[in-house]
């Protein structure tokens, strides 16, 4: 019901329409054979003003030049910079890192037999050392120990010094 009633209306404002065009045509043909009738041209249009030459103090208006360049555009412009300058930064850091993904792991190089076997006398070599090194030190202590107690001891000292003459 409601549909019909839309047509009905969209057929009332075409027929509106036509009617208004028709109309107009009407008034424009009655006018143009008014004219023919009466002899009579078309007004011509009164010439326009020259325009003042460019360049000319004063001539033109002064420019506001706040609002020359939209804040849109200004906020494409930096975020394009901004984006170029991490493409120039990021660039570099991509390409080492994916060379280093493609590399993988370090390969561990085995060390030849004969070094080896060198590394190996080194070692045993170094702990002898190390164990000479700790029987001194135990007999240095042993001395000194000595020493002290008979510092400490007066009878030491005399049965020392009377078995020396």
């Amino acid at each position: 019901m409601q549909a019909r009633q839309e047509n009905v209306t969209r057929e009332q404002v075409r027929d509106q329409l036509r009617e208004t065009i028709r109309m107009a045509q009407q008034a424009a043909q009655e006018a143009s054979e008014d004219v023919q009738r009466e002899g009579q041209a078309v007004p011509p249009r009164p010439p326009l003003p020259p325009s003042p030459p460019i360049g000319v103090p004063g001539t033109q208006p002064p420019q506001n030049w706040d609002n020359v360049i939209p804040p849109q555009a200004v906020d494409i412009s930096i975020a394009f910079m901004i984006t170029v300058a991490m493409i120039i930064v990021g660039y570099p850091i991509m390409r080492a890192i994916g060379r280093r993904i493609e590399r993988g792991a370090p390969v561990q190089q085995t060390v030849p037999g004969d070094i080896r076997n060198q590394l190996q006398q080194i070692s045993q070599s170094v702990d002898a050392i190390a164990i000479e090194v700790e029987r001194i030190s135990e007999g240095q202590r042993f001395t000194t120990k000595m020493l002290a107690d008979r510092a400490k001891d007066p009878m030491l000292t005399q049965i020392g010094s009377s078995a020396a003459p």
